[in-house]
């Protein structure tokens, strides 16, 4: 066989397809769109480089589609050729990925989001960010919070 009808063999068959074939399931709730996550009882593989390549992490074991078949099957890279050979044209079921649509927010001004964010208030994380980390006396963070100069943004950040 030429070197070309091997390469063409590994472009032509997915690891998944392999791994479809020898009984392996997708694990979607570990599974990302770049790492698939395939199971058969204890055995995991996850198939990387959009289904080019393999590594099993329970060991050292990684490779191309032909390693992944040697490594299944037991078999030598001769008997492998034939068996992803035989599975040119077979299409795996692969997972669907669905982008989580974000909350509808309308869209503010400014201000109206300045309006919306709570005043930090003493114990607040944006509190205790200026007093433990910056070291500003509380007086000089209750003018600022009196002169409407600060804001708790999203997820513990400081809006000021």
């Amino acid at each position: 066989m030429e070197k070309s009808d091997v390469e063409e063999l590994r472009s032509g068959v997915l690891c998944a397809a392999v791994l479809e074939r020898a009984g392996f399931a997708v694990d979607r709730k570990e599974s990302t769109k770049r790492a698939v996550k395939f199971r058969r009882d204890d055995e995991i593989i996850i198939v990387i480089h959009d289904g080019k390549g393999w590594f099993d992490p329970l060991s050292d074991a990684k490779g191309d589609v032909f390693r992944l078949v040697e490594h299944l099957e037991g078999v030598p890279f001769v008997a492998a050729l034939d068996h992803v050979a035989d599975l040119i044209g077979f299409v795996p079921s692969q997972p669907i990925w669905t982008k989580v649509p974000s909350r509808n927010r309308p869209d503010l001004s400014i201000p109206e989001r300045w309006q919306s964010r709570l005043k930090p208030w003493r114990g607040s994380m944006t509190w205790r960010y200026l007093r433990d980390e910056r070291r500003l006396a509380e007086t000089v963070i209750g003018a600022a919070i009196g002169q409407d100069r600060l804001r708790e943004g999203p997820r513990g950040s400081m809006w000021a």
